[in-house]
């Protein structure tokens, strides 16, 4: 919940609509991919046969549903090992497509409702993802009457790894969406949620980051949202190109049909993206003449810089970008926030002043084995945060206990938020309760690795030490863990 601890303002209101979307024309001809899982429920029953469910099979073949919409979902919602199997899906179309509902006087809608979707499950995180989704994606592309015009990737690294820094043209799923790109569709996409990983998305997609607005419509009490990440990707370029809310976004109540709730709350950065592809979904739907190369310049020269951010890219303003579209203001350039590195050749050594350079080649040295042990130290104190990162991430957990106190030391002393989430995540292998005040302290501690790290140790000692609930709202941090500092303190 909010900070008023009150139902969040309507997404369209916080992403700056003058008005909510209409229901019946919103989106309307437009065609949206998404890249997920969903399972049946009533609430998106609405769509009947504008809702396309595709599957690949690991023999690539291809297969299309056509009455998802209206499939029965009580067998889903068992509980169980799957009992979260395709609630993300559901929340992201849900976001897009929800039917008007009203609470204390607002309206709650999806941002563009009278879309069509495409949900495509291509098997994502396991052996061979890259081959069925390109497979499914040209598959789709086939099709007649759909007027694809949007893809929205919230996975867009496949199953490669966050750390490691590579050119983006090398991982699998940019390689299964460039017919896409060259068909001009617009690919919106998700930055990520922590610094834990190195590697975002390429320049060809429209790449979302997230701020924290508080669940308000109220522009003055948005704020940056902790450890959000941001820089540039192994081409160079700077990621994100836009921010969006990535908390508390209220959907129907999804995470039952044998019980009754209010709402339901999306968020992330998968969820920033989802409304992202709405507002394109919207506004191609609304100026059919709109183009993707347009639409990315109008919502970026048209968004708004975050207050004491230290991210360049600015969050979206839906209401100055129609003005802007209506008084013709905009030209056909896009708009980038950092220039390319000059040349693909990558140099031998990593001494190089380019830090993607030196990340890109550092990360190769790694992955063929070539670095010894004190060398990965030594560049775990490099003045480059993508080369700390890539380090410690490198070095795993601590060999012996000489090393797992270099590592306490580290975690202390490190200031960018990826680099502490991996030597905290290293300290709880091999932990042991005696560590417990080590661990504490840093229930309170901004980047979300850290906790979730203090969350996993203290689960293995349930019922000798208290717990910690996760939270990913920042004024719910010191809440969760009051307890658990009081603790501490009575315990000394």
């Amino acid at each position: 919940m909010t900070i008023e601890n009150k139902i969040p303002d309507p997404t369209w209101a916080r992403l700056g609509f003058p008005e909510p979307p209409e229901f019946q024309t919103s989106g309307q001809h437009v065609g949206v991919i998404i890249m997920d899982q969903i399972r049946p429920h009533p609430a998106i029953r609405h769509l009947g046969d504008r809702l396309k469910y595709i599957t690949v099979n690991h023999d690539l073949s291809v297969q299309c549903k056509d009455d998802i919409a209206v499939q029965s979902g009580s067998s889903a919602f068992s509980g169980g090992e799957d009992a979260e199997l395709g609630v993300h899906g559901l929340k992201t179309l849900l976001a897009l497509s929800h039917e008007p509902f009203e609470i204390n006087g607002e309206t709650h809608i999806g941002i563009s409702p009278a879309a069509h979707f495409i949900v495509l499950d291509h098997g994502a995180f396991i052996d061979g993802e890259g081959e069925r989704l390109k497979v499914g994606v040209d598959w789709i592309l086939e099709q007649q009457g759909w007027n694809i015009r949007i893809i929205l990737c919230t996975g867009w690294h496949a199953s490669d790894n966050l750390v490691l820094l590579k050119r983006s043209h090398e991982y699998s799923a940019v390689q299964a969406l460039q017919s896409a790109v060259k068909q001009e569709i617009l690919v919106v996409c998700s930055n990520g949620n922590t610094r834990l990983g190195n590697i975002m998305p390429p320049m060809d997609y429209f790449t979302v980051g997230g701020y924290h607005d508080r669940g308000t419509k109220n522009r003055h009490m948005h704020v940056p949202y902790p450890d959000e990440p941001f820089g540039r990707n192994g081409d160079g370029h700077f990621r994100p190109d836009i921010l969006a809310p990535r908390l508390h976004l209220t959907v129907p109540f999804c995470e039952s049909t044998t019980t009754v709730g209010e709402v339901s709350y999306y968020g992330g950065t998968s969820g920033a993206a989802t409304l992202i592809a709405g507002v394109a979904a919207y506004l191609f739907s609304k100026y059919s003449k709109l183009d993707e190369v347009e639409l990315r310049s109008v919502l970026v020269r048209n968004a708004v810089l975050v207050v004491d951010h230290e991210n360049s890219a600015p969050r979206i303003h839906v209401g100055r970008a129609i003005y802007a579209l209506n008084s013709s203001l905009q030209t056909k350039e896009k708009n980038y926030h950092a220039s390319r590195i000059k040349s693909d050749h990558l140099k031998s050594a990593i001494i190089t002043m380019d830090e993607i350079e030196r990340g890109v080649e550092f990360s190769r040295s790694i992955q063929q084995g070539e670095l010894s042990r004190m060398e990965l130290w030594t560049h775990s104190t490099d003045p480059c945060s993508i080369i700390r990162k890539i380090a410690v991430h490198a070095l795993g957990k601590p060999k012996d206990s000489e090393e797992r106190g270099m590592f306490w030391e580290l975690l202390c002393k490190e200031q960018e938020g990826g680099v502490r989430g991996w030597y905290a995540y290293g300290l709880l292998q091999d932990s042991d309760e005696l560590e417990v005040f080590f661990w504490i302290p840093y229930a309170i501690d901004s980047n979300w690795a850290v906790r979730w790290s203090v969350s996993e140790y203290l689960s293995r000692y349930e019922g000798r030490f208290p717990q910690l609930e996760k939270t990913d709202v920042p004024e719910q941090i010191q809440e969760k863990a009051e307890h658990l500092l009081q603790w501490m303190y009575l315990q000394q």
